[in-house]
């Protein structure tokens, strides 16, 4: 199960790498395109420089939450060698226990809670002091089971590995394989996170190890929160440059006078249809899907967050990704109104005569 999670990591990160360069070009053709078409200069790609102007979200450290110390004396201990929970508390107990990661340590709290019932059961005649001494480390296990759940998942180093800006842009291309492999693991991953939650909230605590690990290695292959956030600033910033440059045409000389279309508005034309309509627009469409899927499940989750921790979750994760979602479609609501008005200049708006 090792070798699979460790090739599925693989082909994941090969996937992935050599695509941003590929999509920042594409952005930055367009924008010569534009310019040329219009006849005014092309603004230089600052696309170096994007990652500089995000603000880190916070990171496995900032968002690890304090577990209950809770254990039990040698001599009780000794007394549940019969019980399969005397196994358990061992493990939990012992100094690889203490410095499990955060998802073993996840489960060994699910085996916990899965054998403890049944040892109560088995005590409860002939030991009922150290029963009831079970039944409430057991109550307070399970007050505490929304905090062992979030550390396996939001202080582990695949949640800082989903937030890593290192891997460039998302790709471009709609059905491509470094496509299916970002945005569907991705995906699939937070879905699976949302359901476990959901699950160990209502006290359901069967899960498959290998699962949830495969899922913790999607998350640490794909970046796919820094890799949206990152293509999100890109359309945002090719948004904004070209918005500029056909305000500065709008603003100079009219591209077709006396409202007649000119071999110059024809080329313009067709920068449009080729280039904006047929790659911009449809990039920056399957971007805002996905951004749009990701703020959702992260808002899911942000009703299983343990209470010392949901407002950090909200102001500094949720509320930046849809400041960061909103300023691009913003953005890009400026880039089109003034497309339509050059394009009515000459009479070009897609379906007019």
């Amino acid at each position: 199960m090792k070798s699979l999670r460790l090739v599925l990591t693989l082909v994941i990160a090969v996937a992935l790498c050599g695509c941003s360069e590929g999509e920042q070009a594409a952005l930055d053709d367009y924008l010569e395109r534009l310019g040329r078409a219009l006849q005014v200069e092309s603004p230089e790609s600052d696309g170096e420089a994007l990652q500089a102007v995000l603000v880190d979200l916070p990171g496995r450290r900032q968002l690890s939450v304090n577990e209950p110390q809770l254990s039990i004396n040698l001599l009780d201990f000794l007394s549940l060698s019969s019980c399969e929970l005397g196994r358990v508390l061992g493990a939990n107990n012992s100094s690889l226990g203490k410095l499990a990661a955060p998802s073993q340590r996840l489960h060994l709290q699910r085996d916990l809670m899965l054998s403890a019932p049944e040892c109560i059961d088995v005590l409860g005649k002939d030991d009922p002091e150290l029963a009831e001494k079970l039944r409430r480390l057991l109550q307070q296990k399970y007050d505490a089971r929304m905090t062992y759940w979030w550390n396996a998942w939001f202080s582990s180093e695949e949640w800082q590995a989903f937030l890593s800006r290192s891997e460039g842009l998302i790709p471009m291309a709609e059905s491509s394989a470094e496509d299916q492999t970002t945005l569907l693991a991705a995906t699939q991953a937070l879905a699976y996170v949302v359901q476990q939650g959901q699950q160990w909230q209502s006290g359901e605590w069967k899960y498959e190890s290998a699962v949830m690990e495969s899922h913790q290695q999607q998350m640490l292959a794909t970046a796919a929160i820094g890799r949206w956030r990152l293509t999100n600033r890109a359309l945002m910033d090719v948004s904004i440059k070209g918005a500029r440059l056909l305000e500065q045409r709008l603003g100079d000389r009219p591209l077709c006078p006396a409202g007649r279309r000119t071999p110059q508005a024809e080329i313009l034309q067709n920068v449009f249809h080729k280039y904006y309509a047929g790659v911009l627009q449809p990039y920056l469409s399957k971007t805002d899907r996905f951004g749009a899927e990701l703020i959702g499940y992260l808002s899911v989750i942000s009703s299983l967050a343990p209470t010392g921790v949901v407002d950090e979750w909200h102001v500094d994760v949720i509320n930046v990704l849809e400041e960061e979602r909103a300023a691009m479609l913003n953005a890009h609501h400026r880039h089109v109104t003034k497309w339509q008005d050059i394009l009515a200049q000459c009479a070009m708006m897609p379906g007019s005569q």
